[in-house]
């Protein structure tokens, strides 16, 4: 098989409509989190849509983000967070268990 007959991740993941319902699940589960919800108190409604368009892209879909300043504007939001190891941590370990929650493939 050659790589034009493979999927991009964003494509095998289920294509934006999976970004939008792993964010939207995400979120839901970061307000209820004592570790991250205080890190995301003030996130905008839209903030899991944006978050969508930024995985999705980095993954092979839609250039969605780079119009909102792509990768460079996500790492400029996120300088001087001074995120905790124990935060940064149950971030990547709760986004996990929202992909399979949310029904993206394993």
């Amino acid at each position: 098989m050659d790589a034009t007959s493979e999927p991009s991740l964003f494509k095998w993941a289920g294509g934006m409509p999976a970004f939008e319902r792993l964010t939207a699940v995400f979120y839901a589960r970061v307000r209820q989190d004592p570790i991250l919800s205080p890190l995301f108190a003030h996130a905008s409604p839209g903030h899991p849509a944006h978050v969508a368009a930024f995985i999705a892209e980095v993954f092979g879909g839609p250039s969605a983000y780079t119009p909102r300043g792509g990768h460079p504007e996500m790492v400029r939001r996120h300088l001087g967070r001074a995120l905790t190891e124990v935060q940064r941590r149950r971030w990547a370990t709760l986004l996990a268990e929202c992909a399979d929650e949310a029904g993206l493939p394993t």
